[in-house]
């Protein structure tokens, strides 16, 4: 069973900020705090990250390896996100557009349940959609700043 998840969100940031955040692995963690369903990110050997680099997001349903699988300068980030036993397997790209007074984001993920996981399968897929929204609701908060006073 394979789903799609889309969100998108128009920010006051640039499309090199968004992407310069995005393609920052290391930095995850100053905007995107820990919830249920995602426990933090190691990052791999480099940052910014480059093709190939690889990442362990921590989950409920225990480690998820990435891999950056496209970068394309302040237009798209891309990754691919597995299970070891592949029962979980999660397709994940940003695209950045310029926008007036800033850009948009949008962020669409293809999610694959199999194996252990395929009886659970449209409660898993709520999860990572529901999660999808709070990441972009935090790089929108992140990416905009405080409010002014």
């Amino acid at each position: 069973m394979t789903r799609q998840s889309t969100v998108t969100i128009v920010t006051t940031a640039t499309p090199e900020q968004a992407y310069v955040c995005l393609r920052d692995l290391r930095r995850y963690g100053d905007w995107l705090p820990r919830s249920a369903s995602y426990r933090g990110t190691v990052p791999g050997r480099t940052s910014p990250t480059t093709i190939g680099d690889t990442y362990i997001d921590h989950t409920p349903l225990g480690e998820v390896h990435g891999v950056v699988t496209d970068v394309s300068a302040n237009r798209l980030i891309a990754f691919r996100q597995a299970t070891e036993d592949d029962a979980l397997t999660i397709g994940i790209t940003y695209r950045i557009e310029p926008a007036a007074g800033g850009c948009t984001v949008t962020r669409t993920g293809q999610i694959a349940v199999a194996g252990r996981l395929r009886l659970v399968g449209p409660l898993v897929t709520a999860l990572i959609r529901r999660e999808n929204r709070r990441t972009m609701a935090r790089l929108k908060e992140h990416l905009d700043g405080p409010p002014p006073p």
